[in-house]
């Protein structure tokens, strides 16, 4: 009978934890492809094929690219082409399951420790539970990476560490007896869960080191592991100093290493990066959790470049402190656990791996889970430790304050949601919020051209210009707009310098090359589109435009008919082919005779 009572209350945590998420979530199911999202999946070439894609082989040969990721994006695109519904449907419901797991992760997590009070109510460890899962559900923060459709990389990659975490707890599970088979199929489905979960993002490396603490945390002080750890303990930790060393004398005397060339250790320095990184777990990433309003999807970090900056001194500072706190109350290791938890897994992004984004929120999506837990804990704990003569008192407090707080987070998270409606609306509003970074600028712009607003568009393009002029897609999106409205000199200086930042672009030379032909200067028409097909190959039009440029100006025919054939067999269906096809019989047909 109790088992069944049991079984029961977990059955409707669950029910009402898919029907909370999926009412405050569902607003967004309707949203447009947006940010990077646009490259990854529409522009994505590899999608025009989606059977290579899903199959075994290639996630075995892109494993270390995020192989399995791409896989379930070719799926979207096989169940429903490029259509946002099922994409933003699967992150849903990835986040929807995630949140069933943090709520049977706390339930076991709550008497492991033991220096917690084991005989603590069964009520008590099932409002922690379930209201640590409704804040990971709820929490305005997780918008970016429920809605934003290429940050399933996170809730993917989420959904694979937690799965294995919680298989951990019941193969440390106490109290009943487990036949060494069974332990074995946990710990090899642990092992593909881990391997799988590296195939969607390589934060889950965090998975481990975060497994291995939660076992010696849950020792027994004469426990023959920590007896073992007590005897080799300065051993372990000189090779761990040694290591860490060298580890740090590598990564500040070669910015490729771990991460390859790349324009963000080129643009910030990974010494730079590492020092801004305390300041924005501490004054970012914790400020957004506690008061989640002026949420952002590119904030303006300010870079940290000195050791003895405030703000990374003062981090610091605050992390230590809260640590020596941690150490002080009665439940410390449970409270360790939560801070190693968020730093650990955080780590991947903030530390040593230089990115080109100093912060953004999808990072907090996992290492979020145990600052939810220590909330629940402190509104569960301390109107029972105030008024702890009245207990009944102090579960109405707790469950009030619960309640209030779900429903701030139920209203933010559906308002995120709304700003995530249109690329104008998102971009608009991070505008608002990092006015002197040009990306939102481009992007508002980008989104006024979609939508036609062509006026407002050109508008933006200027301000993004004043704010850094050497940036491509300014140059030459605004000069395509001028030539479109007759700034034929404007445009061009615009594309010109476009092809200066970025000489390997083939677009850039194609339209060039179509410029300068139209403008009768054949030189440098030649030239540009000659760039062009050398970058591009299969570039349909600058081949095109090049049998032109034979045929009607240098009176080559027989050159002009190998681009214009080329160009057909690239694009067949092309503009004017028709006419191209009569063209290359004519000049061949003398060749025959």
């Amino acid at each position: 009978m109790r088992n069944t009572l049991y079984h029961r209350l977990h059955f409707r945590s669950c029910v009402f934890l898919l029907v909370l998420g999926s009412l405050v979530y569902g607003n967004h199911l309707q949203n447009p492809f947006q940010f990077d999202t646009v490259a990854y999946i529409i522009n994505q070439h590899r999608l025009d094929n989606i059977n290579e894609q899903l199959n075994i082989n290639y996630l075995l040969e892109d494993f270390f690219h995020r192989s399995l990721l791409q896989i379930s994006i070719a799926f979207n695109a096989h169940l429903d082409g490029f259509r946002t519904f099922s994409y933003h449907l699967i992150n849903l419901l990835l986040h929807l399951i995630n949140s069933l797991l943090v709520y049977f992760i706390t339930c076991r997590i709550w008497c492991y420790f033991r220096s917690m009070d084991c005989q603590s109510t069964e009520t008590e460890k099932r409002f922690v539970a379930l209201f640590t899962a409704i804040l990971f559900l709820l929490h305005p923060i997780q918008t970016e990476s429920v809605v934003y459709i290429m940050s399933r990389s996170e809730v993917f990659a989420g959904t694979f560490y937690l799965s294995a975490f919680l298989l951990f707890q019941v193969y440390l599970a106490k109290g009943r007896p487990v036949k060494t088979g069974f332990k074995v199929l946990v710990l090899f489905i642990i092992s593909i869960a881990f391997i799988l979960g590296f195939s969607v993002k390589q934060t889950v490396i965090t998975l481990p080191l975060m497994l291995l603490l939660y076992f010696l945390f849950g020792q027994e002080p004469e426990s023959s592991s920590i007896r073992w750890l007590n005897k080799w303990k300065w051993k372990i930790g000189f090779i761990v100093l040694v290591g860490i060393i060298l580890l740090f004398y590598k990564l500040l005397t070669d910015e490729s290493f771990l991460i390859g060339p790349s324009s963000a250790g080129e643009d910030i320095g990974r010494l730079n990066y590492m020092l801004t990184q305390p300041s924005v777990i501490v004054y970012y990433y914790v400020k957004l959790l506690v008061f989640p309003i002026n949420l952002n999807i590119d904030p303006d970090i300010l870079l940290v470049t000195e050791w003895w900056s405030w703000k990374f001194i003062t981090a610091l500072m605050g992390i230590a402190g809260l640590i020596y706190f941690s150490c002080r109350v009665k439940e410390k290791l449970l409270l360790l656990y939560f801070i190693f938890w968020f730093l650990i897994v955080l780590s991947p992004s903030s530390s040593i791996i230089t990115l080109g984004d100093l912060a953004a929120e999808h990072r907090t999506y996992l290492a979020s889970y145990s600052f939810y837990a220590a909330v629940a804990f402190c509104v569960y704990k301390v109107p029972h430790l105030v008024y702890s003569a009245h207990p009944k008192k102090s579960r109405n407090i707790a469950l009030a304050v619960s309640i209030f707080i779900s429903v701030i987070f139920s209203v933010l998270t559906i308002q995120r949601n709304k700003i995530w409606a249109s690329e104008v609306s998102l971009w608009a509003d991070t505008l608002k919020k990092s006015p002197q970074k040009v990306r939102p600028v481009i992007n508002l712009a980008q989104a006024y051209t979609k939508v036609g607003t062509f006026d407002l568009a050109v508008e933006y393009y200027e301000k993004a210009l004043i704010l850094n002029p050497n940036v491509f897609a300014t140059n030459y999106n605004l000069g395509n707009l001028y030539l479109e409205r007759g700034r034929e000199e404007d445009g061009l200086r615009l594309l010109q310098t476009a092809a200066l930042i970025r000489p390997k672009t083939p677009e850039v030379h194609g339209l060039l090359g179509e410029i300068y032909l139209q403008r009768k200067q054949i030189e440098l028409a030649e030239f540009h589109l000659k760039r062009a097909v050398e970058i591009k190959p299969d570039y349909a039009l600058a081949m095109r435009n090049l049998g032109i440029i034979y045929y009607f100006h240098l009176e080559k025919p027989e050159e002009a008919a190998v681009y214009f054939s080329r160009a057909l067999s690239i694009d067949p269906n092309q503009k004017e082919a028709d006419n191209i096809q009569i063209l290359i019989k004519q000049i061949r047909k003398p060749i025959k005779k």
